[in-house]
């Protein structure tokens, strides 16, 4: 990895009214390194992924992509260093109006120059690397939940993106389908030399394609390290989370009947 981080999170601090929901991160992503965002729900890290990406102001701190700190940067300072950045949402987030050829496409008609012939080969091309080859003209409606996500992969990309961020790809998934964009996932970032940062719970995901993981608890950046590193961890916390262990909880056995019971 390059010593100077492409992406770099400093004391984040993130706020919904008078909830507090990050507590001073810091974090720094690597070119070319594929990182894994860590953490039970409610923790903060989609959060965290949707300041990383400019969907949300931070009460105090800063993100810096490529040496531009986001919130300081004007909106075509931003249209320009977004252009750079790829984003495949949870849901997959694709125009249902729209075929898939023309979701894969669409950003670059809005951001490019670029001929329509030219357009349609690159579109063909990154449906072609994601496996829906001959579905451009399908509608998302007509697509199955794996196959969404791999079209809103595709759309992701079509910018060859120097950062490729997803939230949740493996969310809703059946566990075939889920290992199958864990290695696409892989496969592009090997291809494309690209940053990857996955935001997820999915302990099997992380293993495949993680180079390092973050792990977040309570707001905070826990623990930072290789997936090796964290199951050495001695951190309680960590080691729960891993192992999948629940929380211990002491139960009232008398209480618990008068609750149950009404009496």
């Amino acid at each position: 990895m390059e010593k100077e981080p492409i992406v770099k999170v400093r004391n984040l601090v993130a706020a919904y009214g008078d909830l507090t929901v990050l507590k001073g991160v810091d974090l720094d992503i690597y070119p070319g390194e594929s990182i894994a965002i860590l953490g039970r729900s409610g923790c903060g890290k989609s959060t965290l992924l949707r300041h990383m990406i400019g969907l949300a102001k931070p009460k105090s701190g800063t993100v810096t992509i490529k040496g531009q700190e986001i919130n300081s940067l004007n909106e075509d300072g931003k249209v320009e260093l977004f252009k750079k950045i790829g984003m495949l949402f949870q849901s997959a987030a694709l125009f249902n109006s729209m075929t898939v050829g023309d979701n894969v496409s669409f950003p670059l008609r809005e951001h490019t120059s670029l001929e329509e012939s030219t357009i349609q080969i690159m579109t063909k091309m990154k449906l072609d690397m994601v496996g829906l080859t001959g579905f451009d003209d399908f509608k998302p409606a007509q697509l199955s939940g794996g196959m969404k996500k791999r079209a809103g992969l595709a759309r992701a990309i079509s910018m060859d993106p120097e950062v490729l961020f997803c939230d949740e790809p493996s969310a809703g998934l059946d566990p075939v389908v889920a290992a199958g964009l864990d290695n696409l996932i892989l496969k592009l970032k090997k291809a494309f030399k690209m940053t990857i940062v996955v935001v997820t719970h999915e302990m099997e995901s992380v293993f495949t394609f993680a180079d390092r993981i973050a792990m977040m608890h309570l707001g905070k950046i826990l623990a930072v390290g290789t997936p090796e590193e964290l199951k050495n961890s001695s951190d309680p916390i960590v080691q729960q989370f891993l192992n999948r262990e629940p929380d211990k909880e002491e139960i009232d056995r008398d209480q618990y009947l008068k609750t149950i019971l009404g009496s």
